[in-house]
């Protein structure tokens, strides 16, 4: 009997250069920066003042730190500003490096100067006495803080550093309120001070790019 042919062999499909590993895995997506509020920002100079008021990170460091707080944008920059502080305790308000006391001159001259820690709100009073708020080198625990100035019968002189952009929405009766000549222009990181309160029959002056020093109160 005549030998039976062999069955042809199943076509297959030509090799496939095996997919590199690399393509294989999708990178895995990464998540959007979330952005940080202002709310945040300022908790999180909130807790730079604390620190500064108990001591853990000098004038000078506060100062580097609030800036890139308020330069940041996302809640990642702001995380490692705040880092090496331990976070405040439940139920503890944060402290005020300067205190809730006004500065109040009655009878009297009062100066203050040098790296004075500035808080959010200030509020300063001069009764048939003066007052000389020098914040040329002061610390700012804000970027924005409110000097609320009451003169009566007195004088309130407030030194302002060149970069700080001042506005003034105080009052006066019978009194007189001084703005510096370049006003509110300055520098444009620099803080932003707002001067309120009221002058009755007294002098709320504010002067900038001081260069006398013998017109200083001595």
């Amino acid at each position: 009997m005549p030998d039976h042919a062999a069955a042809p062999e199943p076509l297959r499909e030509p090799d496939r250069p095996a997919a590199p590993v690399e393509a294989a895995q999708a990178p895995a997506a990464q998540a959007p920066a979330v952005r940080a509020s202002d709310q945040e920002r300022d908790a999180a100079a909130a807790l730079l003042s604390d620190a500064l008021a108990l001591g853990r990170i000098s004038a000078d460091e506060h100062s580097d730190r609030l800036e890139a707080v308020y330069q940041a944008r996302t809640r990642a920059e702001l995380v490692p500003l705040t880092a090496d502080l331990p976070a405040p305790e439940p139920g503890r308000a944060l402290a005020d490096p300067a205190g809730p006391e006004p500065v109040t001159a009655l009878f009297s001259k009062i100066r203050r100067g040098g790296q004075l820690p500035v808080p959010p709100h200030s509020v300063v009073h001069a009764r048939f006495g003066a007052v000389v708020l020098d914040l040329r080198h002061a610390v700012f625990t804000r970027r924005e803080v409110v000097i609320e100035a009451n003169s009566f019968c007195g004088k309130i002189e407030i030194l302002l550093p060149d970069e700080a952009r001042v506005y003034d929405t105080g009052t006066a009766l019978f009194g007189k309120r001084s703005l510096p000549g370049k006003t509110p222009e300055g520098g444009p990181d620099g803080p932003v001070v707002r001067i309120t309160g009221r002058s009755v029959f007294g002098h709320v002056r504010l002067m900038r790019n001081f260069k006398w020093p013998w017109r200083e109160w001595r």
